[in-house]
Order: C-alpha cells, then sequence, then structure tokens
C-alpha cells in the first residue's frame, strides 16, 4: 500500500481510459501480488462459506422452532448478538472474495462497481464486526455486574441502533466524496488515502476502540467469576460451578481471537503513519487473518453453544433460576441479617419464553446461586452454634 499520501501526485480523477491514473488505479497487479492475494481470497470464501451456513442454521431454528424447542429462541439475547456477529463477518468476507475478480482481471480498477462494492464492504465489515464485539462484552458486563438483562424492546431497540450507527459511519464518505472516495490502495479498494481524517475517524478508531474496550471488559468480568466461583466453599461446589468455569475459561477466547485477527492491519498503517515501511506482502497476510473471522467466530459459537447451552442445561440449579420462572421485575434474596441482597435478574415479560439453557446470563445466577446457598448454609451454621451456647448459659 502506498506508504504516505504525499507521494501521491496525482489526483484520483478518470483519466482517457475512464479509470484513475496510478497508484489510485492499478492496470496490472505489482510483483506477486497476484500469490499473496490468493490466500486471502481463500480465506474469504471459508469464511464466507461458514458464516452463510450458520446464518442459515440460527434462521432455520427460529422460524421453525417448535421442532426443537419448546420455547421461542428469538428472546435469547446472546444468540441475537452472535447472529448479527456473523452477519458482520459475512460482509466482511465478501468484501474479500473480491481479490478473486482482482486476480482473475490482473489488476484492481477503480472507479468501478467491484472496486465501490469492495471498498465500501470493507469499511462495513470492518467496523461492524468489531462494534458487535464490544457489544457482545458490554451485555455480558450488563448481566454480570449490574445482575440483570436489557429489557426485550429496548433491546432490539439497540440492535437496530447499531446498525443504523454503522451504516452512518460507512455513507459519511461516499456522501462527502462521491467521485473519489474509494480507489486502489494497493492490494484491494478502499478509503483513499487522501482523506487520511476519514480513515482515522470513521475506521480505525472504531476498531481499536472495540479491541481495546472487549479485552479491558472480558477481563474484568473473568476476574470477578473466579472471585465469585472461589468464594463457594470446595466441598459445596457443584457441577454448576465447574461448568462456569469453564465458560467463563471459554469467554476469553472472543476478544483474544479477535484481537488476534484484526490488530495486524490496523498496526501497520499505524506504523506507515509513522514513517515506517510496510510490504504488500504484511499488507496480505493481516487481510488473511482479518477475513478469518468469520471462521473462527463460527467455530467459537459452536464451543460456546455446548458448553454455556448443552452442558448448563442439564444443570438443576439452572432450572430453577430460569428464564421461565423469573418475572418482569427485579427479584431479590436476602442472605441474612447484614442486608446483602442478590439480584436474580430483571427483563420483560417476552423474554419468559426463553429456556434456561439459551443465555449466559443463567451462568452468573448459577454462581450467585452457589454462593448463596454456601452463604446460608453458614448463616444457619452460625446461628445453630449461638443458640447452642445459649442453652449451655
Amino acid at each position: 500500500m502506498p506508504s504516505s499520501t504525499s507521494s501521491l501526485v496525482p489526483q484520483a480523477t478518470r483519466g482517457p481510459n475512464g479509470y484513475f491514473p496510478y497508484p489510485y488505479s492499478s492496470d496490472t497487479l505489482v510483483g506477486d501480488l497476484r500469490t499473496t492475494l490468493l490466500p486471502v481470497a481463500i480465506m474469504a470464501l471459508a469464511s464466507f462459506l461458514s458464516t452463510v451456513g450458520l446464518t442459515c442454521f440460527i434462521t432455520h431454528r427460529i422460524i421453525f422452532w417448535r421442532k426443537y424447542y419448546r420455547t421461542y429462541p428469538g428472546y435469547n439475547q446472546y444468540l441475537l448478538l452472535i447472529f448479527n456477529l456473523i452477519l458482520a463477518d459475512c460482509q466482511q468476507s465478501i468484501a474479500f472474495l473480491i481479490s478473486f475478480h482482482w486476480i482473475a482481471k490482473k489488476g484492481i480498477l477503480a472507479p468501478t462497481a467491484a472496486c465501490f462494492i469492495q471498498g465500501w464492504l470493507v469499511q462495513v465489515g470492518d467496523v461492524s464486526s468489531g462494534i458487535w464485539v464490544l457489544s457482545i462484552a458490554i451485555h455480558t458486563w450488563f448481566s454480570v455486574v449490574r445482575g440483570r438483562q436489557v429489557e426485550y424492546v429496548r433491546f432490539c431497540c439497540c440492535l437496530v441502533g447499531v446498525w443504523v450507527f454503522i451504516m452512518l459511519l460507512a455513507v459519511i464518505g461516499p456522501i462527502a466524496h462521491p467521485k473519489n472516495y474509494f480507489v486502489d490502495t494497493g492490494a484491494w479498494c478502499w478509503i483513499n488515502p487522501d482523506y487520511f481524517k476519514y480513515r482515522l475517524g470513521l475506521h480505525y478508531f472504531w476498531i481499536l476502540l472495540s479491541q481495546f474496550g472487549s479485552v479491558v471488559i472480558y477481563a474484568y468480568i473473568f476476574c470477578l467469576l473466579r472471585h465469585r466461583i472461589k468464594q463457594v466453599l470446595p466441598a459445596s461446589r457443584t457441577a454448576s460451578s465447574q461448568k462456569i468455569s469453564r465458560a467463563a475459561r471459554l469467554l476469553v477466547l472472543y476478544p483474544i481471537a479477535y484481537v488476534a485477527l484484526s490488530l495486524p492491519l490496523p498496526a501497520a498503517r499505524l506504523a506507515v503513519w509513522n514513517g515506517a515501511k510496510v510490504s504488500l506482502t504484511f499488507y496480505c497476510i493481516g487481510a488473511t487473518l482479518m477475513t478469518s473471522c468469520g471462521f473462527v467466530d463460527t467455530i467459537l459459537y459452536t464451543l460456546t453453544r455446548r458448553v454455556l447451552v448443552s452442558e448448563i442445561n442439564d444443570s438443576s440449579t439452572s432450572q430453577a433460576f430460569s428464564t421461565a420462572n423469573r418475572t418482569a421485575g427485579t427479584h431479590t434474596i436476602p442472605e441474612g441479617d447484614d442486608g446483602v441482597m442478590i439480584s436474580l435478574g430483571k427483563r420483560g415479560k417476552k423474554t419468559q419464553g426463553v429456556s434456561a439453557s439459551d443465555s449466559t446470563e443463567d451462568i452468573w445466577n448459577i454462581v450467585k446461586t452457589d454462593s448463596f446457598e454456601v452463604k446460608s448454609e453458614t448463616l444457619h451454621e452460625q446461628r445453630a452454634s449461638a443458640s447452642t451456647a445459649e442453652e449451655y448459659r
């Protein structure tokens, strides 16, 4: 990719052949770019097939839920967040699937419909993947720390609002610069390097914010879960506690995978802005990792569903505190005379149709339940000891 905008002497205006001059458009793929683009396209194909397959699977289960579930899974907020993340990954994979087109053309031509579509999908796919990962982290934090869940209608409004915000970030540039916003940037079409502020403010800022925010939130959640589990006496720990410990470790894989796969590209761009030289091969490696997010997220969904759904479904504790048994209000259970209360969550009436096995906040409630049971036993023992001491007096 171009190392700086100052080297771009030609302006992105159409030439006699109808295309922008080099480097905004390339008639040929320089060097071994055709070879290095191939892994990007192949991984994009793998992510596209996996995300489309998972999207169809989830959609089928939601539409024909009566064949598979006793209650409607569409009220499961965790499932809806994952579903939107998969949609974002799918758009990102489609963007890099266009690399097959450039390989066949032996050049990256702009302005063309393929260039505009790729630039648009790179913008939407990259930013939306990060924002949805961050949204999952925030939702999990809200369930753990606040001990409640967003009311279903408000939650759906938030989902729509996130997509509106993502699309707003995507349309600002093309509206401001409709003629030359997306151009050849070396290995694929994206935002014109002349528009540095647009790249930073509409793209990289949100990716870096999502990376940093997700790591911080999940690190806090993981430490909080570990702390709560340690409060339960080893002899009193149930099978649910052990499952929660495994689930807590698995949750950390989401931010780790996202940061590991998405960090190289923005890191390379920041290095270029600081004067460093980065090869097109490194950009292609970064793009290969970035576009593999869909494939990896599909695997992670399969793993988290097995641990967070299948195993917890067998837990009697989870059934005792299932979503179906909760009311619309926030319920608390007193632990004793110290006045400490345990929140069992808040949700709207519609969420009562969710199975206990289909929502991650049951994890936090199982931990709270185990702690409550142990603390209650301890309080009973202390009161019994006090009563015995009074009798001997």
